[in-house]
């Protein structure tokens, strides 16, 4: 398989995921009530909410552990093409009017801080307290053990609760449970596992308790996180794409 019909593949990828995926306004009452919740709205003012998911065949991401599959989404979110110009006037300065800062947070010692794309890993998550272009911090993440059939997410802040706007990015993965086909009882032909990929989204005015400055740009916002969204996935999917490549050669 060539290159030039790799990267077809790759942006086959992107758009498909902007069609599958689901974008509704509800999220998790976990991760609202979680604590990367309370560290950005410790005054648990109003909040906006949204949630961009998408299922596809549990067989896309075999032999990847869910800390890997959400390294490649974080990659592919941060790193993509459609993050590029956001990561670009965070880098000349815009992230010191929005820097990434929570008075209730403890950081890892081992936190660290990402500037370039080569330096943002796909194989694990970074520490507590690690920032991203200076304006994104993970606050919390969750690795569920495999028999556990909980989900396991990152979250990444932006914002500041001393400020009049910040929010948080959960990034979170959910297999299937593997009892389902045993308890269905047929003989039939069973349904193949589907996994759940989400990006839930919060934010907030820490400061007054009104709707931040955020809402007047809703629609767009509606567009960059189903953009956003489909980088992630093209990320973690491209990997099965190179894998192929790489047996036909």
């Amino acid at each position: 398989m060539s290159a030039s019909w790799l990267r077809m593949l790759a942006r086959g990828l992107f758009f498909r995921s902007l069609h599958q995926s689901r974008y509704t306004y509800p999220v998790s009452s976990e991760f609202l009530g979680s604590s990367s919740f309370n560290i950005v709205n410790p005054r648990h003012h109003v909040v906006a909410t949204d949630n961009v998911s998408q299922m596809f065949p549990a067989a896309a991401i075999a032999g990847l552990s869910d800390e890997k599959v959400l390294a490649l989404f974080t990659s592919g979110f941060f790193g993509g093409v459609i993050f590029g110009f956001e990561r670009w006037i965070l880098k000349i300065g815009l992230s010191n009017l929005l820097p990434a800062r929570y008075t209730g947070l403890q950081p890892d010692p081992q936190a660290v801080t990402i500037w370039n794309l080569s330096e943002l890993p796909n194989t694990h998550l970074l520490p507590v307290g690690s920032c991203f272009f200076g304006s994104f911090r993970i606050l919390d993440k969750h690795i569920a053990e495999p028999s556990s059939h909980s989900s396991s997410y990152v979250d990444y802040g932006f914002g500041s609760d001393e400020s009049i706007f910040a929010g948080c990015h959960r990034f979170q993965i959910t297999r299937p449970l593997s009892s389902i086909n045993s308890e269905s009882g047929s003989a039939g032909k069973q349904p193949e596992p589907q996994v759940q990929i989400q990006l839930q989204h919060f934010r907030c005015n820490p400061q007054k308790n009104v709707p931040s400055v955020a809402e007047y740009i809703e629609r767009f916002h509606y567009i960059y996180a189903k953009m956003l969204f489909a980088n992630g996935i093209q990320s973690l999917l491209e990997r099965e794409l190179s894998r192929e490549q790489f047996h036909t050669q």
